[in-house]
Parts: structure tokens; sequence; C-alpha cells
């Protein structure tokens, strides 16, 4: 008997060949259109044409996007040599290729020529690191089987034996406000902003109106890529400056010095070193809430620039 509906245990993920822990996923694909109007015949109550609409006409290839919330194990990434290594599913660096990723799987239906925009993290005490990435498609999506992915074991990274560590320009934050300083939640963002490169003629077959995948971009190149981590802590830096900058004495601190910067080291609960995600750049915010009930609890942003 058929399923009509998929169940999320039949809903396997695949992302470039690889089976992922996915909590989530959604996946969604759109034309891009306008509306075609050209002048009618004369009307004499206006004195002039009317426009008369003739269709809808395609003004760009088809594109899609791609959210997944997943587990973050040790098959996909890991720590060696003092650097991480990732596989490109969830890779954003400097110097990154620019290859799409094909062979994708979500549920019942497959895809290629994806790219990656951004990943992200949160860690916090006593759970399992949920990261979420966020992926570009162009082209369209194909209907496949039902297929369940099944994983007797697994070791994620966990926020029992993950830690972290903070830095305003350089200075540990328990000596630039005197007191001890607790880090109670640690959320991680990279993105990296693409350019779509189309050739004129380049993708023109007979194929655009028999096949429904149409073009694909020639290119699809890394303009720019950022890094923000926040912290939800019990304190905030103090002596801030309009640069972004902790200023613990008389003058501004020499450049080697200004940079904040906040890092998360990621282990398993087997104590497997995962990775490792920092961001060193300038403070871009920090606040301070106070509530009946609660303790105090400072928030700090910094950004980097990478690219």
């Amino acid at each position: 008997m058929s399923k009509p509906y998929l169940r999320f245990e039949d809903g396997k993920v695949s992302l470039g060949n690889k089976d992922l822990m996915v909590q989530s996923a959604s996946l969604s694909i759109s034309p891009t259109l306008e509306p075609e109007r050209v002048y009618g015949d004369v009307d004499m109550n206006i004195v002039g044409a009317k426009t008369e609409f003739i269709h809808f006409a395609p003004v760009d290839g088809l594109k899609g996007r791609l959210d997944i919330s997943f587990m973050i194990t040790d098959e996909l990434f890991g720590y060696s040599n003092g650097a991480n290594a990732i596989d490109k599913l969830f890779d954003i660096r400097d110097g990154m290729g620019e290859d799409p990723i094909h062979g994708n799987i979500v549920g019942r239906y497959f895809f290629n020529n994806m790219y990656l925009t951004s990943f992200s993290f949160s860690l916090a005490p006593y759970r399992v690191i949920q990261a979420n990435a966020t992926y570009d498609i162009y082209g369209t999506i194909l209907k496949t089987v039902d297929r369940r992915f099944q994983e007797l074991s697994i070791d994620p990274a966990h926020g029992l034996k993950s830690f972290g560590k903070v830095k305003a320009s350089n200075t540990e934050m328990s000596a630039v406000n005197g007191r001890q300083f607790e880090v109670s939640q640690m959320d991680y963002s990279i993105t990296v902003s693409r350019k779509v490169h189309n050739h004129i003629r380049d993708s023109e077959h007979t194929s655009l109106s028999t096949n429904a995948n149409g073009v694909a971009p020639h290119r699809v190149s890394v303009e720019n890529i950022e890094v923000e981590m926040m912290i939800e802590a019990n304190d905030i830096a103090q002596k801030l400056s309009q640069y972004g900058e902790y200023h613990g004495g008389n003058a501004r601190p020499v450049e080697l010095n200004r940079n904040s910067s906040i890092a998360a080291y990621l282990y398993s609960m087997n104590g497997n070193r995962i990775a490792k995600f920092q961001c060193e750049g300038k403070i871009q915010e920090q606040s301070v809430s106070l509530g009946e009930g609660n303790y105090s609890k400072g928030r700090i942003v910094v950004k980097q620039i990478v690219k």
C-alpha cells in the first residue's frame, strides 16, 4: 500500500552523498517571474492605448533554499594538527572552494547545485550542541524513493564536555572587571555572501523548453565572509571605547591587543575533541538585563570580517 504522507523516520537527509543526523529540514524552490505587458488597441475613452497582460516571463533561473538543524558529530567534524578538519558541507573559511554540492536528498526529493551560505550553533550546559546550516539551491528538484537512516550509536558534541574562552582586547574578562567571569551560553554564526555569474548563450539549449532543470549559474563566487559570536554571562566589559575595544589604561591599546575574542571548544560526550570555533574582532554591542527573581545577565557580541 502506498504511503501518501512521509513520516519523519522515513525522511532521510543526505547531503553530498553523506547521511546526517538531522532534527528538522525545510526545502523550498521557486522561479523568478515577472508579468509582461504590451500596448494594445487604441481606446478613444482614454485617447490612447491600454496595456495588455501577455504572460509571466522568467527573469532568472530557479532558486531554492534548504535549512537544516542537526547534531554535530566527529564523522563530519574533526580537529587535527591545530586546525579544524570539517567537511565542506559545513566549512566556511577564507580560501574556501566554489564548487557546488551534488547528490542531495531530503525526504522524497533529490537535487544538485547546492551552495552553503551559513552555519551556526549554540553551546549551553547540559545540552547536545545543535547546529543549523542554510544552503542556496539552483535548478529543480526531482522525486526519489523513501529512505530510512539508522545509526546504532552516536557521539555528539555536548555542553557538558565543551567549554569557551573570552578575552576583551586580549585581556581575560576576569581581569577586565576584577571579578569571576562566568559564561552561560555561546552562540556562533558564520555567513558567506555569494554572487551568481551567468554567461550569455552559454546555457542556451533546447533543454530549456524540454527539461524542467532549465539553466544553472556558470559560477557562484564567494564574496564576503563574516563571523559573529554572542555570549550570555554574569558581566560585561567596562571601559568600552568608541572603537569597540577595552581601554584598560590611559591610551588606546597597541595594535596587537585591540581585538576581542570568543572561542568555543567542542568535545563529544566521550571526550573527543571535535572542533574549535573562534571569532576575533570588535565588540559590536553589549547589554545587561535585570529581572525580579533572576540574576543579572550580560550579553556581549563580537564580530569578525574574514573576507
